[in-house]
């Protein structure tokens, strides 16, 4: 089989999530034996790849969903038992010598940040975990700690910021939050050929190119 995972869903068991993908060849089944390929996965190497059962195999249909016993290529399903080795897209296969199926890009990134802290210190603990559980459910967020030791949420624009964080607070984290305001991140590049010739210099100044 192949499958490609596209995101993580989140189940009505606290921290638990649906595996969302589409399959590609073969028939998915529960209880099956499959290699779980993380994004960083190499073929011939063991970083990033498990050796995993497929718990159960669910139709999802809005917020419904109907366990089945298998699924054939061309459908859309959701597995069980198979996030904890997963952070947000990956490939699944029973096929030994088989890649990665090429990771979505997105036409937008996350350039809105806002930085958020617990009303409580004492909360800190929860805090993380419900950021690392936000993480895993949208795949355009990010959560990042800066060397400050603060806790950035970045999403592609203000409204999804704002899910993102009424998310965090209620359904991830469940603890009252202490927001910034929105923040965009600029960068700065170069457009045009400059007419100079521009020089640097190596750390010990022996070479110049």
């Amino acid at each position: 089989i192949m499958m490609y995972v596209r995101k993580m869903v989140p189940t009505t068991d606290k921290g638990r999530f649906y595996a969302f993908g589409r399959v590609f060849a073969g028939i998915v089944a529960s209880g099956q034996k499959v290699r779980i390929m993380g994004p960083h996965y190499v073929p011939g190497r063991k970083e990033d790849l498990y050796l995993k059962s497929i718990q159960r195999t669910i139709l999802m249909m809005g917020r419904y969903i109907e366990p089945i016993e298998d699924v054939p290529c061309g459908n859309i399903v959701g597995l069980v038992g198979v996030d904890q080795y997963l952070v947000k897209t990956g490939t699944i296969s029973t096929y030994e010598k088989a890649h990665n199926l090429k990771v979505m890009k997105f036409s937008v990134s996350p350039v809105v940040r806002v930085a958020v802290e617990a009303k409580d210190p004492s909360q800190l603990p929860k805090l993380v975990e419900g950021l690392k559980r936000l993480a895993k459910s949208d795949p355009m967020v990010q959560c990042i700690i800066e060397e400050s030791g603060e806790h950035i949420v970045a999403g592609a624009g203000e409204l999804h910021l704002e899910i993102c964080l009424k998310d965090l607070e209620e359904d991830h984290a469940c603890i009252p939050l202490k927001k910034s305001d929105p923040v965009v991140s600029y960068r700065e590049t170069v457009e045009a050929e400059s007419d100079r010739t521009c020089l640097s210099k190596s750390p010990n100044k022996h070479n110049r190119n």
